[in-house]
């Protein structure tokens, strides 16, 4: 109280000691109200200033987060959307100078600053954007928890910048939107090298798959044009074969080769697979032959080593709508390996079973395949339909694969929506089961006779029929000649494209009633010489039937022959009946 000898007045500040309910602030204050030497009184009196504390605290945190966020931003405004009011809470740098300027010159109203600032400072294809995005009506509109955030460029369209608004709601009930900008040059451009490393590896992707595309049609072609030579003159030698021993071997050469090429088929196609592209293809198939075609096709190896290769069949619906090369492939890979990794003496088992399914007009069959072979690790068996997966033991017991057998068996019962499920146990054998549903068959497709054209009927329809034939490879030549003039039809051939065209321009119209046209031919290809045959000024030559008949098999082929004005297509290797139907259908 010495203090207040010289003083008429005097403030004190105090903190409580902190309780369970927190500290409290008080001021205290005392006056004099005498001023006698030995004695005076005194009024003494306190306040709290819990409020002013916590206000003065808030103000603090608040310089604090608009200090932190100016480290971000160039301009933070706070608008006051009901008055609209613009105050200014931080600005740095030129930029944040520009906008400030832009404040003042329009008296701190927003539906003043945003139309002005948009006509001199945004891009013109955007100004009209950014005004209406940013405009006081448009804040004003938006509920308490929206937020926005928007992208302009400059005048001069060589800068980007960013807007972020977010709302606050005061106590007093009123809302202010708070408006950072700041720039995002940086950001644009490493967008922008993405964006361009992007573009760099799809392209390359797409070369990457447009080579592996090259490269299986390449691959498909050189592996079909020697299986249509195999396939081709074990045909051509059964007619001239009549010892049942030798019909029996020419009829097994024509089972595994056709299962061959169904393989050399869906191998092809893993990656259409993968990518999506593959689909069912539901055809007629009666369960029982399909089974028979596996047994007789692996009965010679089987005897060979010594393995008791067996079947058994319990289906009371023989008659399927399914994909018959799928489900070949299936049984060829899993037979196949039973065989191979099972010592002399041993057993492969074949079981089929018809199951009951929920879904009416469907049923469901179980093929098991099991055998008394080396059998797996279980450490191996979560790995084997990975890719090129092949346990170790396989490798010292010297049986060779690739390791695709059973992913694409895995990846073939996935696509037809079956199960595929294994056991197996080192040293005593493998079974692998395959479920797989469906549809029945209606009685139209095995009890009436196929609405094609009968052979005797065929053949007055073909016979006498000028065929042009453009093949390059003298096999596949001689096959088809051989095998086209037993229907009747007159066949001449030439060796490209280039002949091709030439022989039906130097011709009269009407010589040749249709043509076979390869693809790939040296000098000029089938597209080429179709396109040409197309754009003749002799009408009817131009209109001649022209039917691909190649090696290139894959779907995208066949679009592609069609694309080019060519009625129609088959696939090496030939099968006849199919060739002497899509012929007839030519003439039709």
């Amino acid at each position: 109280m010495n203090e207040l000898n010289e003083k008429a007045s005097m403030e004190i500040y105090h903190k409580t000691i902190p309780n369970e309910s927190g500290s409290r602030h008080f001021l205290a204050r005392a006056i004099r109200l005498s001023n006698e030497e030995d004695h005076f009184k005194i009024i003494l009196g306190f306040y709290s200033v819990d409020e002013i504390i916590k206000k003065e605290q808030e103000i603090e945190l608040q310089k604090d987060i608009i200090e932190g966020l100016g480290k971000v931003y160039f301009s933070v405004l706070a608008v006051e959307l009901d008055k609209d009011r613009v105050l200014s809470y931080r600005e740095s740098g030129e930029n944040g100078k520009i906008i400030s300027d832009f404040c003042r010159k329009c008296g701190n109203r927003w539906s003043k600053i945003i139309p002005s600032y948009a006509k001199m400072m945004v891009s013109d294809s955007t100004n009209g954007e950014f005004e209406k995005q940013l405009g006081l009506e448009a804040l004003r509109l938006q509920e308490e928890d929206y937020s926005l955030t928007y992208e302009f460029k400059s005048k001069t369209g060589i800068k980007y910048y960013q807007v972020r608004v977010a709302y606050v709601k005061k106590k007093d009930g009123t809302r202010m939107a708070v408006v950072g900008t700041r720039n995002i040059d940086s950001l644009i451009k490493k967008e922008r090298m993405q964006e361009e490393m992007l573009k760099k590896a799809y392209a390359a992707a797409e070369n990457a798959n447009k080579a592996k595309t090259e490269f299986l049609n390449n691959m498909s072609h050189d592996i079909r044009t020697p299986m249509n030579v195999i396939l081709g003159y074990n045909q051509l030698m059964k007619a001239q074969l009549t010892e049942p021993k030798q019909l029996d071997y020419q009829k097994k050469i024509e089972q595994s080769g056709k299962l061959l090429l169904a393989i050399i088929n869906n191998v092809l196609d893993m990656a259409q697979i993968e990518s999506g592209k593959m689909k069912v293809d539901e055809n007629y198939e009666i369960v029982g032959e399909v089974v028979d075609e596996i047994i007789s096709t692996f009965a010679s190896e089987a005897e060979e080593r010594g393995i008791h290769l067996s079947g058994s069949m319990q289906v009371t619906h023989r008659n399927i709508l399914c994909d018959g090369t799928k489900i070949r492939e299936i049984y060829v890979n899993l037979v196949s390996n039973a065989i191979k990794y099972t010592p002399r003496g041993g057993n492969v088992t074949i079981t089929i079973e018809e199951l009951p399914c929920e879904k009416e007009g469907y049923i469901k069959i179980k093929a098991e395949i099991k055998d008394t072979g080396i059998g797996m690790s279980k450490e191996y068996l979560p790995t084997l339909f990975e890719p090129f997966s092949r346990e170790h033991n396989t490798t010292i017991g010297k049986v060779g694969g690739t390791g695709l057998g059973m992913p694409i068996v895995k990846k073939m019962v996935d696509l037809m929506g079956g199960s595929l499920e294994v056991e197996s146990e080192l040293g005593k054998g493998t079974i692998f089961t395959v479920t797989l549903m469906h549809k029945i068959a209606d009685k139209k497709y095995y009890s009436r006779k196929i609405e094609t054209v009968e052979e005797s009927d065929r053949g007055e329809n073909l016979r006498g029929k000028h065929v042009l034939l453009a093949e390059d490879n003298d096999l596949n030549a001689e096959i088809a000649v051989t095998v086209l003039e037993e229907t009747g039809l007159v066949i001449e051939r030439v060796e490209d494209g280039i002949q091709c065209v030439n022989r039906i321009e130097q011709m009269a119209s009407g010589t040749y009633d249709l043509i076979l046209m390869d693809i790939q031919m040296p000098n000029m290809d089938g597209y080429q010489a179709t396109q040409c045959i197309r754009h003749l000024n002799d009408k009817k030559k131009a209109e001649i039937p022209i039917i691909a008949m190649t090696a290139n098999a894959f779907a995208e082929d066949r679009k592609r022959a069609l694309d080019a004005g060519m009625n129609g297509h088959i696939a090496k290797p030939i099968d006849i009946e199919k060739l002497g139907a899509v012929i007839l259908s030519g003439f039709i």
